[in-house]
Order: C-alpha cells, then sequence, then structure tokens
C-alpha cells in the first residue's frame, strides 16, 4: 500500500511540474533559470527562493 501512495504522490508531482514547465515555455518571457530548477539540489533551490523572494 505505501509503494502505492509514493507511485500516486510522484505521478501526482511530475504532472503538476509538466504543466508548471507548459506554462514557463508559453510565456516567452520566463527565465531560462527558472525553467532549469527542477534540475538542481533541494538546498540550491530553497537558497533560489530565498533570494528571489527577498527582491520581489
Amino acid at each position: 500500500m505505501t509503494l502505492f501512495i509514493q507511485r500516486a504522490e510522484h505521478w501526482d508531482t511530475q504532472a503538476v511540474h509538466a504543466k508548471l514547465d507548459e506554462l514557463l515555455h508559453a510565456n516567452g518571457e520566463a527565465r531560462k533559470d527558472i525553467t532549469k530548477l527542477d534540475e538542481r539540489e533541494p538546498e540550491e533551490i530553497e537558497g533560489f527562493r530565498e533570494r528571489h523572494t527577498a527582491t520581489d
């Protein structure tokens, strides 16, 4: 049962990422560093979010 739940969560996460990727690519103003964030380590992503949240 645990494996089933983990697989469902992974599927859900992948679906959300695919949708977000499509939105970022559809908007021609999306920055390349943002579209590739999912390839970075979690600590790098958090640091990116902290830097850009503080400047917005």
